[in-house]
Protein backbone atom coordinates (compact mmCIF):
# COMPACT_ATOMS: atom_id res chain seq x y z
CA UNK A 1 0.00 0.00 0.00
CA UNK A 2 1.32 3.39 -1.07
CA UNK A 3 2.58 5.54 2.04
CA UNK A 4 0.01 8.63 2.77
CA UNK A 5 2.08 11.19 4.74
CA UNK A 6 1.78 14.77 4.37
CA UNK A 7 4.06 16.46 2.57
CA UNK A 8 4.67 20.29 3.38
CA UNK A 9 7.56 20.92 1.36
CA UNK A 10 7.99 19.83 -1.82
CA UNK A 11 10.61 21.84 -3.02
CA UNK A 12 13.47 19.46 -2.97
CA UNK A 13 11.78 16.38 -5.15
CA UNK A 14 13.70 15.55 -7.82
CA UNK A 15 12.27 13.19 -10.58
CA UNK A 16 13.75 11.40 -13.80
CA UNK A 17 14.09 13.01 -17.04
CA UNK A 18 11.29 10.35 -17.78
CA UNK A 19 8.74 11.07 -14.72
CA UNK A 20 9.07 14.85 -15.60
CA UNK A 21 8.45 13.99 -19.41
CA UNK A 22 5.48 12.51 -18.20
CA UNK A 23 4.42 15.04 -15.57
CA UNK A 24 4.07 17.32 -18.44
CA UNK A 25 3.02 14.91 -21.22
CA UNK A 26 5.92 16.38 -23.46
CA UNK A 27 8.80 13.73 -24.83
CA UNK A 28 12.38 13.22 -23.50
CA UNK A 29 13.91 15.41 -26.19
CA UNK A 30 11.49 18.29 -25.22
CA UNK A 31 12.46 17.71 -21.68
CA UNK A 32 16.17 17.77 -22.62
CA UNK A 33 15.42 21.17 -25.01
CA UNK A 34 13.20 22.73 -21.81
CA UNK A 35 16.55 21.87 -19.95
CA UNK A 36 18.72 23.73 -21.75
CA UNK A 37 16.76 26.79 -22.56
CA UNK A 38 16.88 26.60 -18.51
CA UNK A 39 13.18 26.49 -18.40
CA UNK A 40 13.04 22.78 -16.47
CA UNK A 41 15.81 23.11 -13.71
CA UNK A 42 18.47 20.28 -12.77
CA UNK A 43 20.05 19.32 -9.48
CA UNK A 44 23.66 18.52 -9.16
CA UNK A 45 23.02 15.14 -10.05
CA UNK A 46 21.25 15.63 -13.29
CA UNK A 47 18.05 15.07 -12.20
CA UNK A 48 14.84 17.19 -12.24
CA UNK A 49 13.70 19.89 -9.75
CA UNK A 50 10.09 18.91 -9.56
CA UNK A 51 8.30 22.05 -7.89
CA UNK A 52 10.77 24.55 -9.66
CA UNK A 53 10.61 22.97 -13.22
CA UNK A 54 6.41 22.75 -13.09
CA UNK A 55 6.12 26.20 -12.19
CA UNK A 56 8.66 27.40 -14.73
CA UNK A 57 6.85 25.32 -17.43
CA UNK A 58 3.62 26.57 -16.49
CA UNK A 59 4.88 30.04 -16.65
CA UNK A 60 6.12 29.80 -20.02
CA UNK A 61 2.87 28.21 -21.44
CA UNK A 62 1.07 31.22 -19.94
CA UNK A 63 3.95 33.74 -21.47
CA UNK A 64 3.58 31.84 -25.36
CA UNK A 65 0.44 32.59 -25.13
CA UNK A 66 0.68 36.41 -23.88
CA UNK A 67 3.73 37.11 -25.66
CA UNK A 68 5.18 38.72 -22.39
CA UNK A 69 8.08 37.64 -20.06
CA UNK A 70 8.41 34.73 -17.96
CA UNK A 71 9.35 35.89 -14.21
CA UNK A 72 12.07 32.96 -13.17
CA UNK A 73 12.60 31.24 -10.09
CA UNK A 74 16.03 32.99 -10.21
CA UNK A 75 14.93 36.34 -10.58
CA UNK A 76 16.32 36.26 -14.40
CA UNK A 77 13.24 37.25 -16.71
CA UNK A 78 13.06 35.35 -20.00
CA UNK A 79 11.17 37.48 -22.68
CA UNK A 80 10.18 34.93 -25.37
CA UNK A 81 9.16 37.75 -27.69
CA UNK A 82 13.30 39.01 -27.91
CA UNK A 83 14.43 35.18 -27.42
CA UNK A 84 12.51 34.49 -30.97
CA UNK A 85 14.48 37.70 -32.52
CA UNK A 86 17.47 37.01 -31.26
CA UNK A 87 16.86 33.21 -32.63
CA UNK A 88 16.13 34.85 -35.67
CA UNK A 89 18.69 37.10 -36.25
CA UNK A 90 21.36 34.02 -35.39
CA UNK A 91 19.35 31.98 -38.59
CA UNK A 92 19.97 34.89 -40.64
CA UNK A 93 23.40 35.28 -39.94
CA UNK A 94 23.57 31.34 -39.98
CA UNK A 95 22.03 31.71 -43.62
CA UNK A 96 23.96 34.39 -44.70
CA UNK A 97 27.16 32.54 -44.29
CA UNK A 98 26.27 29.36 -45.72
CA UNK A 99 25.09 32.11 -49.06
CA UNK A 100 28.18 33.31 -49.08
CA UNK A 101 30.37 29.97 -48.77
CA UNK A 102 28.49 28.84 -51.74
CA UNK A 103 29.58 31.97 -53.55
CA UNK A 104 32.25 31.36 -52.35
CA UNK A 105 33.24 34.51 -50.85
CA UNK A 106 33.90 33.04 -47.45
CA UNK A 107 35.98 29.73 -46.92
CA UNK A 108 36.11 26.87 -44.74
CA UNK A 109 39.28 26.84 -42.37
CA UNK A 110 39.68 23.09 -43.09
CA UNK A 111 39.67 23.75 -46.93
CA UNK A 112 42.22 26.89 -46.42
CA UNK A 113 44.06 24.56 -44.20
CA UNK A 114 44.45 21.69 -47.03
CA UNK A 115 45.71 24.00 -49.36
CA UNK A 116 48.08 26.12 -47.68
CA UNK A 117 49.12 22.48 -46.42
CA UNK A 118 49.99 21.37 -49.93
CA UNK A 119 51.66 24.95 -51.12
CA UNK A 120 53.69 24.61 -48.29
CA UNK A 121 54.95 20.89 -48.90
CA UNK A 122 54.83 21.86 -52.56
CA UNK A 123 57.65 24.30 -51.59
CA UNK A 124 59.44 22.25 -48.91
CA UNK A 125 60.31 19.83 -51.47
CA UNK A 126 61.32 22.74 -54.27
CA UNK A 127 63.50 23.54 -51.53
CA UNK A 128 64.94 20.56 -50.56
CA UNK A 129 65.79 19.69 -53.88
CA UNK A 130 67.90 22.87 -55.07
CA UNK A 131 71.02 21.39 -53.22
CA UNK A 132 71.32 18.06 -55.60
CA UNK A 133 69.58 19.58 -58.75
CA UNK A 134 72.27 22.99 -58.53
CA UNK A 135 75.34 21.24 -57.29
CA UNK A 136 76.11 19.68 -60.91
CA UNK A 137 74.57 23.06 -62.64
CA UNK A 138 76.94 25.16 -60.76
CA UNK A 139 80.16 23.27 -60.90
CA UNK A 140 82.72 25.56 -63.09
CA UNK A 141 80.53 28.49 -62.90
CA UNK A 142 81.49 32.10 -61.38
CA UNK A 143 79.85 33.73 -59.01
CA UNK A 144 77.98 36.21 -60.49
CA UNK A 145 76.45 32.95 -62.35
CA UNK A 146 76.23 30.51 -59.57
CA UNK A 147 74.17 33.66 -58.32
CA UNK A 148 72.03 34.47 -60.87
CA UNK A 149 71.03 30.46 -61.00
CA UNK A 150 70.82 30.42 -57.34
CA UNK A 151 68.12 33.76 -58.23
CA UNK A 152 65.90 31.93 -60.79
CA UNK A 153 65.58 28.55 -59.03
CA UNK A 154 64.24 30.31 -55.96
CA UNK A 155 61.85 32.39 -57.97
CA UNK A 156 61.11 29.72 -59.34
CA UNK A 157 60.21 27.80 -55.65
CA UNK A 158 58.70 31.10 -54.67
CA UNK A 159 56.35 31.19 -57.55
CA UNK A 160 54.82 28.10 -55.92
CA UNK A 161 53.69 30.25 -52.95
CA UNK A 162 52.57 33.36 -54.83
CA UNK A 163 49.49 31.71 -56.71
CA UNK A 164 46.47 31.97 -55.13
CA UNK A 165 43.48 30.65 -56.75
CA UNK A 166 39.76 30.73 -54.78
CA UNK A 167 38.70 28.17 -56.32
CA UNK A 168 41.13 25.88 -54.65
CA UNK A 169 39.25 26.74 -51.53
CA UNK A 170 35.98 26.21 -52.81
CA UNK A 171 34.15 24.01 -50.50
CA UNK A 172 31.91 21.13 -52.27
CA UNK A 173 28.55 23.27 -51.82
CA UNK A 174 30.46 25.76 -54.46
CA UNK A 175 27.62 27.17 -56.52
CA UNK A 176 28.65 29.90 -59.15
CA UNK A 177 25.71 32.46 -59.51
CA UNK A 178 25.03 35.06 -61.94
CA UNK A 179 23.91 37.94 -59.68
CA UNK A 180 22.75 39.80 -62.83
CA UNK A 181 20.08 36.78 -63.21
CA UNK A 182 18.22 38.06 -59.74
CA UNK A 183 18.69 42.15 -61.00
CA UNK A 184 16.56 41.06 -64.25
CA UNK A 185 13.88 39.05 -62.57
CA UNK A 186 13.49 41.88 -60.55
CA UNK A 187 12.73 44.25 -63.29
CA UNK A 188 8.57 44.67 -64.00
CA UNK A 189 7.21 46.70 -66.73
CA UNK A 190 4.91 49.45 -65.63
CA UNK A 191 1.68 48.97 -67.14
Amino acid sequence: MADKRKIDDISDITVSAKVIGECLSIGDRMVRHLADEGLLKRDSHGKYLLLHSVKNYVLALKASKAGEKIDLDDGDYLDLNKEKAANEHWKSCINQIKLQLIQGQVHRSKDVGRVITDMLITFKEKILALPAKLATKAEGKTKLEIQVLLKEELDNALEELSEYNPADYYSDEHIEINENIFLESDTFEEE
